[in-house]
């Protein structure tokens, strides 16, 4: 019985993260807009235990921010921040993509189907499936370092609210997102190459502002 009622907390817990995801991404929740915890439980007929364990994941995804006295609400993106961030992958990715290579790691056929997944979702202008292949892209080089520290340094970076929530952005802004895939060919060309530097070269581009 502790099992199965854990088990479906988590459960619960997961179906409100979707939710939550999915109300951001579509618009219908925007930046700085309040969580309230009441409206989701009433909504998705769950506990309130449920929507905070829910919004706990959700922060420490990045999507949500949570401040004492005042609540949650959906994180607010910031220039600044924005700049760290891609500063922080600017270096990180190439490290990894260095230690890959040298270990012969690289899985460059993954790389292109993560493109063409990429490309394919722009067709559709479903912004889901590109946010999805993107992010599956660049974890695909970190993960090709062979170093869980640096995997677990990447992942808490709160990759799927930047990329989703940029995405969603650029999109509504009319940039031209095709040209952000291409940028990714550009990367799996240089691996392609095996010059080190040029590739390195590629993905560090990728993340200049």
């Amino acid at each position: 019985m502790v099992a199965n009622a854990g088990l479906k907390r988590r459960v619960l817990r997961d179906d409100v993260v979707e939710h939550v995801v999915d109300c951001i991404l579509s618009g219908y929740l925007k930046p700085g807009d309040k969580i309230v915890e009441t409206r989701i439980s009433r909504e998705l007929q769950v506990s309130q235990g449920a929507v905070r364990e829910a919004i706990r994941d959700l922060t420490a995804r990045g999507f949500v921010e949570t401040e004492p006295y005042k609540g949650s609400r959906v994180k607010v993106l910031s220039s600044g921040e924005l700049y760290e961030y891609y500063a922080v992958r600017g270096e990180l990715e190439p490290l990894a993509l260095g230690w890959g290579f040298e270990l012969h790691k690289i899985e460059i056929n993954h790389l292109e189907e993560s493109v063409e997944k990429m490309l394919s979702g722009i067709a559709r202008r479903d912004l889901t499936a590109i946010g999805l292949a993107d992010l599956e892209f660049h974890r695909t080089i970190v993960e090709c370092s062979g170093n869980s520290s640096l995997v677990r340094s990447w992942e808490a970076l709160a990759n799927d609210y930047w990329i989703f929530t940029l995405a969603k952005k650029n999109f509504e802004d009319g940039m031209d997102l095709t040209a952000h895939a291409n940028e990714h060919k550009l990367i799996v060309e240089a691996i392609g190459s095996g010059d080190i530097e040029l590739m390195k070269g590629k993905l560090r581009d990728h993340f200049t502002l």
